[in-house]
């Protein structure tokens, strides 16, 4: 999505390539930059957000919205610094640009606006969307969040996409007029939109659904009782006494 591709079937034959480079030579594959990157900014998101979660049964809060926001908020700032300091990276050594220079902080900025909307989709939107579903049209829980973890964040994707490319084509061409960076989030658009949602999909979509999952088996149960009694919280709860205490 970084590199110069002017057409969805250009874009189709690049993940054709990288397709064939992780099946055929799979450690140059999963021992490059692209992977390495993606990989550390997942596991950080995911990561903050199942442990203020943990957090959260652990000080005992229990009133949904305070949990929400806590949880968006500290997965929201783990995921957009790191994926912006991934795709600017990933601006420097992939875009169109000859000269590698320092990213500005106008693309930073797009970059941290743009995963901002995708966080607040995901971990905030769908869950709400699916709470929704199930009550006032009795859908099947499974059914309704499954639907909702994949829909939302790839639907929020038409409107971060002009973001997207906006930032990235202040960092390829710094000098040009705004209605040439307009003409170019025009001449993008589709391409981008297809691109992102078809990444945001595996990313955000079935991992928020698995990580829900994974969540409710180790952590948080919706029956209140067993919260505490998950092996995780238990070891977050020995790891955070005080010195004082576990003597």
């Amino acid at each position: 999505m970084v590199q110069p591709i002017s057409t969805i079937g250009g874009f189709m034959g690049s993940m054709g390539e990288a397709c064939k480079e992780m099946v055929f030579t799979p450690k140059k594959f999963f021992g490059g930059l692209s992977f390495r990157l993606t990989m550390i900014v997942y596991f950080g998101t995911y990561a903050v957000a199942n442990v203020s979660e943990a957090a959260l049964d652990y000080y005992n809060v229990r009133e949904e919205l305070q949990r929400k926001q806590v949880k968006v908020s500290a997965a929201s700032a783990a995921n957009i610094s790191l994926l912006a300091w991934r795709d600017s990276v990933f601006a420097r050594e992939f875009g169109g640009s000859a000269v590698k220079r320092k990213t500005p902080m106008g693309t930073i900025a797009g970059f941290a606006v743009r995963d901002f909307f995708t966080m607040a989709a995901t971990f905030y939107a769908a869950p709400n969307a699916a709470k929704w579903l199930i009550k006032e049209h009795e859908v099947n829980r499974e059914v309704a969040e499954l639907s909702m973890a994949l829909a939302i964040p790839v639907t929020t994707q038409f409107a971060t996409a002009p973001i997207h490319i906006y930032a990235m084509d202040l960092y390829n061409r710094p000098d040009v007029s705004t209605s040439e960076r307009i003409a170019q989030i025009g001449r993008e658009f589709n391409k981008i939109c297809f691109a992102r949602g078809l990444r945001i999909l595996p990313a955000f979509g079935i991992g928020s659904y698995s990580n829900n999952k994974f969540r409710e088996l180790t952590i948080r149960q919706p029956n209140e009782d067993l919260l505490l009694t998950r092996k995780v919280t238990k070891l977050i709860q020995r790891m955070t006494k005080p010195v004082s205490s576990r003597a």
